[in-house]
């Protein structure tokens, strides 16, 4: 039967002698002054293999596998080389605190903790450096990378208006409407129709009462209340037209099926104003992320650029 190819690898450097393994171990990569080795390399693809042990790869999968574990391993030493840089470190009480921490949230002591991690072969003293190298990674990201992202109130409301569908989903809106039928063939009275729909607007957004414009229209238009509608539940161009709008706030003459409609918004559930306070704080934290990725990448790339790196395997 044809073994895993990570049981194969596993075994391998299992079964290695220390004077073996010494011999075998050569320099994969130089990152500035410092260097990963084979052996290094091979350790961590047994980790990245161990963590899916129902994955199977063929030859060229597994080369691809260890060229992005190799990627990882410099891409951790440039972090690390540039924490040093800084001069960033983690006081006892900020480590103490962090597993403190840990403890607190998944309801054990201390002793219990040990215990838990003493049936993962891991001490106490290697995950303090564990976790000790997770709150320095997170020092740097915050001073390279998160320090560097702002989003302004601007962006917030901006993307709010432009993504206004997206958080009015079940919202319920309450309309007016008035509606002309399009005479065809007569360009003349089809722009007529389109100036007294304007006019009729103007009329509705300085404030007269509803009924009386109607009314105002005699036979050349119907209309009403529609009473109160779920919004996603319109039809996409009339969704459209009122996207956005406030209650006393009236759409654009808008063209369907021969008929030439003014919607006015009389109610929501939420205005906009209100709707957006509700969602501001997703926003930011939406448009953060975005920056902030955009960001590791750029900082990613400097790392690189102003570092010495040679692959040599």
């Amino acid at each position: 039967m044809k073994r895993p190819l990570f049981l194969l690898l596993c075994s391998l450097l299992l079964t290695t002698t220390p004077v073996t393994a010494k011999t075998l171990s050569k320099v994969a990569a130089i990152v500035n002054d410092e260097i990963i080795t084979t052996l290094q390399l091979d350790q961590a693809v047994i980790e990245d293999l161990a963590k899916n042990p129902q994955n199977q790869f063929n030859v060229t999968q597994f080369d691809q596998m260890k060229v992005q574990t190799l990627d990882k391993l410099i891409d951790d030493r440039l972090s690390e080389q540039q924490t040093k840089r800084l001069g960033l470190q983690v006081s006892e009480e900020e480590l103490n605190s962090a597993i403190a921490d840990v403890e607190s949230k998944n309801g054990l002591t201390h002793e219990a903790l040990i215990q838990a991690l003493a049936t993962q072969g891991v001490t106490m003293p290697e995950y303090r450096e564990k976790v000790k190298g997770e709150i320095l990674h997170y020092k740097l990201l915050s001073r390279e990378v998160n320090s560097k992202v702002l989003v302004t109130s601007i962006e917030v409301r901006n993307y709010f208006d432009q993504h206004i569908d997206e958080y009015t989903s079940g919202e319920k809106v309450s309309l007016n409407r008035i509606s002309y039928d399009i005479p065809t063939g007569n360009e003349q009275q089809v722009a007529k129709l389109r100036k007294q729909a304007e006019a009729c607007r103007d009329q509705l957004i300085s404030g007269k009462d509803f009924d009386q414009v109607l009314a105002d229209q005699g036979d050349s238009a119907t209309g009403g209340d529609m009473g109160t509608l779920v919004e996603s539940d319109l039809a996409k161009p009339l969704r459209a037209a009122i996207a956005g709008l406030n209650p006393g706030e009236v759409s654009e003459p808008l063209e369907i099926n021969d008929q030439l409609y003014l919607f006015q918004v009389t109610g929501r559930s939420f205005d906009n104003d209100t709707l957006f306070e509700q969602v501001k704080n997703q926003i930011i934290e939406k448009l953060s992320q975005e920056k902030r990725d955009i960001r590791f990448k750029e900082w990613r790339q400097e790392l690189h650029d102003n570092a010495h790196i040679e692959v040599r395997i």
